[in-house]
């Protein structure tokens, strides 16, 4: 939490406790005007020393509003500050994590600690720059006031201030864990509404809807019962704080009229010292408050610096190397082997294969066979465990990742756009793209004509996902979007399959006449995509390299490409 605190500027901070102590010690003269107004002013019928009186306390109470505004304008801009900058750190580490390190935490998780976590601890900074240094000291000064008011009033504060602590360690033992489950809760919550939002077709094609929304209600269910009991507990804070302050207030009243009786002490002493006493049970609650914040805060910073203090497993080189644009593609898989994590058994396995620029590369295999893997390690999502991956002549280890990724033209397996226009999402690798080049790539992407057709043309809305546009459609885009880039190397990671055949073959040609200075390559699960390649890469079920070479010779030769042929397009191989 103090590791957090310390971005906040030094300079909001110390206006904050300025403008603190400014308040608190107006508030602090307040009773003993109110004193003065009724032992000189009322008591004796004196009107002009009431006016005066009375002006006075107006006037106090006109700079402890000014204070208590500043005060808060401080904080506020210390705390949604700091708030700011953790909600961009937390998005900034996130977007830069390899894929596994992501799913570490989890998408719900990761959620939470960027919205209801940053909050917890927004408001705890708040109370903390507003009450923190403020409450201790108003609690020790309004003892001392009380004290030099009546020593003898102040016999009361042997029962009340002990009571006080009592009550507030009670109700702090008991509701301060269940305050910091209900983030768990909220976590679980999050995982289960986004899980039925993006499996909301399997779900409906299953008939399951009522079994996740009754999953849902139990964890909802679930966090409304922690909360109940929490704030329930926490109820009892405030009516036993009242209690309290009404039988101390009794006591001063009691005694303090005996005192008034003996001619020791005057009706506006009283008063004062129940207004003091008044503010050093608020210094307390807030004292209180603040014992059960802290903790939440604590709790909810932990959680957010177990991402940003994540190391990221793929570091950019102290020397890294940037690839030439202007130099034509070329890849290089030198006996590569790669496997996730502290798993037992290799993704892949010596895989080697070497292309050059002008040249395509079509990838084949069994779902699960590593097909996507090879293409993450030319993107260096991931490091090989054994071999290199070499982008023109050089191990991508060694290369800058922004020079190396602004090099690829990458369309994912699933299609992913961006809310905005066709515009915005094709120049979202090449900004400066003209509406000439954004043409060209719908064109050899085959979206062309039905972009035309819509009414906006390229300023056309797209939705959240591009949820307007059909599964073909995105795809086109997609593929549109990466050759805006005009990047050296292109990978097309299975970025064919809702295409028809005849769309398919139309890409491809145009892609093998319009795109000759780049590096292709395509996975696909489809023989009649990659069949054309220069080269086809062929993995087996465990990610072995099981062949590579023309679509002709494979035939003639690979038992595993042949049985893939046979069961797609039903050719027969002696």
């Amino acid at each position: 939490m103090l590791e957090l605190i310390k971005k906040v500027p030094r300079s909001l901070i110390i206006w904050c406790v300025i403008f603190a102590f400014l308040q608190g010690g107006s508030e602090l003269i307040l009773p003993s005007l109110t004193a003065q107004l009724f032992d000189q002013g009322v008591a004796l019928g004196d009107s002009r020393a009431i006016m005066t009186t009375a002006l006075k306390m107006l006037g106090m109470t006109i700079l402890i509003v000014s204070f208590a505004v500043l005060n808060v304008y401080f904080a506020s801009k210390a705390s949604l500050g700091l708030g700011r900058y953790l909600r961009n750190s937390l998005y900034q580490k996130v977007v830069g994590l390899p894929k596994d390190q992501y799913e570490e935490f989890g998408a719900a998780s990761l959620i939470t600690r960027s919205s209801s976590d940053v909050v917890q601890i927004e408001q705890t900074v708040m109370m903390t720059l507003r009450m923190f240094l403020l409450a201790p000291a108003m609690f020790i000064a309004g003892v001392a006031m009380a004290i030099y008011t009546s020593p003898q009033l102040s016999q009361v504060y042997i029962f009340s201030i002990p009571m006080l602590a009592l009550v507030m360690g009670i109700v702090i033992y008991f509701a301060g864990p269940l305050f910091f489950s209900m983030q768990e809760k909220v976590d679980n919550m999050n995982r289960i509404f986004r899980e039925g939002l993006t499996g909301i077709r399997v779900i409906r094609a299953f008939n399951r809807n009522q079994y996740e929304s009754d999953r849902f209600a139990g964890a909802n269910q679930d966090y409304q019962t922690t909360a109940i009991k929490a704030n329930v507990r926490m109820g009892f804070l405030m009516p036993a704080i009242t209690l309290v302050l009404s039988l101390t207030n009794i006591g001063i009243i009691w005694l303090g009229g005996n005192l008034v009786s003996d001619l020791q002490l005057q009706v506006g002493q009283i008063i004062s010292f129940i207004s003091y006493t008044g503010i050093i049970v608020f210094s307390f609650t807030m004292l209180g408050m603040l014992f059960v914040m802290i903790p939440r805060a604590q709790v909810a910073a932990k959680r957010i610096n177990q991402v940003l203090n994540t190391v990221n497993d793929i570091q950019n080189p102290d020397q890294a190397m940037l690839i030439d644009k202007q130099r034509p593609g070329q890849v290089d898989f030198n006996q590569v082997s790669f496997k996730f994590g502290d798993a037992q058994t290799n993704t892949l396995t010596d895989i080697d294969f070497h292309l050059q620029a002008g040249q395509t590369l079509g990838i084949i295999g069994g779902t699960g066979s590593g097909k996507s893997t090879i293409l993450n390690l030319i993107l260096r999502f991931f490091d090989v465990n054994e071999g290199s991956v070499q982008v023109n002549g050089t191990d991508v280890r060694e290369i800058d990742l922004n020079s190396l990724r602004d090099a690829i033209g990458y369309v994912p397996q699933k299609a992913n756009l961006f809310s905005g226009t066709i515009r915005s999402n094709l120049q979202f690798g090449n900004e400066n793209a003209s509406d000439e080049a954004l043409w060209r790539a719908l064109d050899i992407a085959q979206a062309k004509y039905f972009v035309e057709a819509l009414t906006h043309g390229l300023d056309s809305k797209v939705n959240q996902g591009g949820s307007n546009f059909s599964g073909g459609q995105k795809q086109r885009l997609c593929i549109a979007r990466a050759l805006v880039k005009q990047a050296n190397i292109n990978i097309f990671d299975d970025s064919f399959s809702a295409l028809d055949a005849q769309t398919d073959a139309k890409l491809r040609q145009a892609l093998n006449r319009e795109v000759q200075d780049s590096a292709n390559i395509i996975v696909s699960q489809r023989v009649s995509t990659i069949m054309d390649a220069d080269q086809i890469l062929v993995l087996d079920d465990a990610g072995n390299m099981c062949g590579l070479g023309h679509h002709d010779d494979l035939l003639a030769n690979n038992n595993i490409y042949q049985s893939i042929v046979n069961s797609q397009l039903g050719e027969v191989v002696d």
